[in-house]
């Protein structure tokens, strides 16, 4: 997605902090659900999990600071990624570890490449504030792609399970940006 400026009253700056605010929670409730369900069939990827789980807080916390810096509020799609977060999780983990790093690539793929599409756009607004937020949390995003890469999230069965979350994730972040 290529970010650009919009006619309405609200700049994409702050549409992009909103939008990556409420992705945040949406990762944290996939990382709860997994957690949850993890500790019930399969407790040997649970610590990874509660790590990704701090680290998807702490995003939480950076986007929050900057919009109430702009004097913003959330998200309208706040609500919908943390409900569409807990049943990703829930049915990515009924998958097992597999299906959670399937999950985990699927997301952070989608995330990643929207991080830097939004760094390139940032840059060119020179939006220190906004894109100091952004860059501070990609490699945190690509670090996880990464290891859900390493442990078996690539495998073809899961194959359309990652379409749908990719394709899931995608449209949450263009619905959350109109």
């Amino acid at each position: 997605m290529q970010y650009s400026d919009t006619d309405d009253r609200l700049d994409t700056p702050k549409k992009i902090l909103k939008v990556n605010h409420a992705g945040e929670f949406g990762a944290i409730n996939i990382y709860k659900s997994q957690i949850m369900i993890g500790r019930m069939f399969n407790r040997d990827y649970v610590p990874v999990l509660e790590q990704f789980l701090e680290d998807e807080k702490r995003h939480l916390q950076i986007f929050w600071r900057e919009i109430q810096r702009r004097d913003g509020v959330r998200c309208k799609s706040y609500w919908l990624c943390g409900l569409g977060g807990w049943f990703l999780g829930a049915v990515s983990a009924l998958f097992g570890r597999r299906g959670v790093m399937a999950c985990t690539l699927a997301v952070e793929s989608v995330v990643t490449e929207h991080l830097k599409s939004q760094l390139r756009y940032l840059r060119s607004k020179e939006d220190k504030e906004a894109y100091a937020a952004v860059e501070s949390i990609l490699c945190d995003e690509q670090n996880h792609r990464d290891f859900g890469a390493r442990e078996d999230g690539t495998s073809v069965l899961y194959a359309p399970l990652r379409f749908a979350i990719s394709a899931f994730t995608e449209a949450t972040i263009r619905f959350g940006m109109r």
